[in-house]
């Protein structure tokens, strides 16, 4: 895996410039044979890391990121690289094992508390009145 969709942006990341020239050429073919079209003005190219919205992006891989905030003022931040298993995860379980991280490293300050958690991508919201979980979602 090499690309990460999320709503309207394309995030190609690769270990080699040579092996980013190659993504990016996929990456625009398939565009190219869809009858799709970036704003070269909105691209960025050859970057060394980038932050997309919850991931940080670098040569070290992807990491999942969460801020714990109290009274709108943050207390911590924290991240990890993505598992293997979990680079093929879909953006939707992503987020949610961005969110299963979160309250696990930070469970001791949230034991006994009321707690509200805020996440940037609008499924998750849904997550508690669908039918049908797949395992990701259950966990």
């Amino acid at each position: 895996m090499f690309v990460i969709v999320f709503i309207d942006d394309i995030l190609i990341y690769s270990r080699s410039e040579n092996e980013h020239i190659e993504h990016l050429r996929i990456v625009l073919q398939i565009l190219k044979d869809r009858e799709l079209y970036a704003k070269f003005s909105k691209c960025d190219f050859s970057l060394r890391s980038i932050t997309f919205p919850v991931y940080n992006v670098s040569s070290e891989g992807i990491g999942i990121g969460c801020v714990l905030m109290q009274h709108g003022k943050v207390i911590a931040y924290a991240s990890r690289t993505l598992k293997v298993h979990e680079e093929n995860y879909v953006t939707r379980d992503l987020e949610s094992a961005a969110v299963v991280f979160s309250l696990n490293i930070w469970r001791h300050y949230l034991y006994g508390v009321h707690v509200n958690v805020f996440t940037n991508h609008k499924i998750l919201k849904y997550v508690f009145t669908q039918n049908d979980l797949n395992l990701h979602q259950r966990r």
